[in-house]
C-alpha cells in the first residue's frame, strides 16, 4: 500500500507540471520557444531531482528492481540538455512534446487494459481519454500548423488535457487497485509485511 502511494504521487506531481505548462501556453500563446525550453527543461529538472531523493531516502532493501534513480538522472540530464541546446530543441518542441502526449496516452490505455483485467468494469472513460491523447499527440508530431500562436495554444491544450486527464486517472486507477487487493485477500497480505516492516525498524 505504501508503494502504491508512493506511485500515486508521483504520477500527481507530473500531472500538476503538465497542467501548469498547459496553463502557460493556453495564457500566453505568444511566449517564445525558447521560454517553453526553459520551462520544460526546468520542470524536467525538478521532477528528476525530486524521484532521485525519493529514491535515496527510500529504505535500501526497497529499492530492489527499482529503476527510480535511472529515471530521475535521466530526467535530470534531459532538462539540462533543454536549457543548454534551446537552439536545437526550438525547432523540435511540437514533435518532442507530441512524444509526450502520445506517451501518456498510451500509459492511459495501459491503465484501461489493467482495469479490464481486474474485472472492474471495461474502463470506457480510461480508453476514450486515452484515444484522444494518442490523436492529440500525433496531431502535434505532423504539425500541420503554420501560425506560431495557434500552435503553441494546441500544445498547451494538450498538456492541459493530459495533465488533468492524468491527474484523473491516476486517482481513479488508485481506487480500483485498493479494491482488487482488498477483494482478493491481498490487503491482508500487504498489512501483515507492513507490520513486519515496522517491527524489523
Amino acid at each position: 500500500m505504501k508503494l502504491l502511494r508512493e506511485l500515486k504521487w508521483k504520477a500527481i506531481m507530473y500531472a500538476v507540471l503538465y497542467i501548469l505548462m498547459g496553463i502557460v501556453l493556453l495564457l500566453f500563446p505568444e511566449t517564445t520557444k525558447k521560454m517553453l525550453c526553459y520551462a520544460v527543461g526546468g520542470a524536467s529538472v525538478v521532477a528528476g531531482v525530486v524521484t532521485v531523493c525519493i529514491y535515496l531516502f527510500r529504505d535500501a532493501a526497497k529499492n530492489t528492481y527499482r529503476n527510480d534513480f535511472v529515471v530521475g538522472f535521466a530526467a535530470i540530464l534531459l532538462g539540462v540538455f533543454l536549457i543548454v541546446r534551446v537552439d536545437l530543441i526550438m525547432v523540435l518542441i511540437p514533435f518532442v512534446l507530441g512524444i509526450a502526449v502520445m506517451v501518456s496516452g498510451f500509459m492511459k490505455l495501459q491503465n484501461c487494459i489493467d482495469v479490464r483485467r481486474m474485472g472492474y468494469g471495461n474502463g470506457l472513460v480510461l480508453f476514450l481519454l486515452a484515444l484522444v491523447s494518442i490523436i492529440h499527440g500525433i496531431i502535434l508530431m505532423v504539425n500541420p500548423f503554420h501560425a506560431s500562436i495557434v500552435l503553441m495554444r494546441l500544445v498547451g491544450a494538450g498538456l492541459l488535457f493530459c495533465g488533468i486527464s492524468d491527474l484523473l486517472s491516476t486517482m481513479y486507477m488508485a481506487r480500483k487497485i485498493k479494491n482488487y487487493i482488498e477483494s482478493t485477500g491481498a490487503f491482508k497480505e500487504a498489512m501483515d509485511l507492513n507490520v513486519k516492516e515496522i517491527k524489523d525498524e
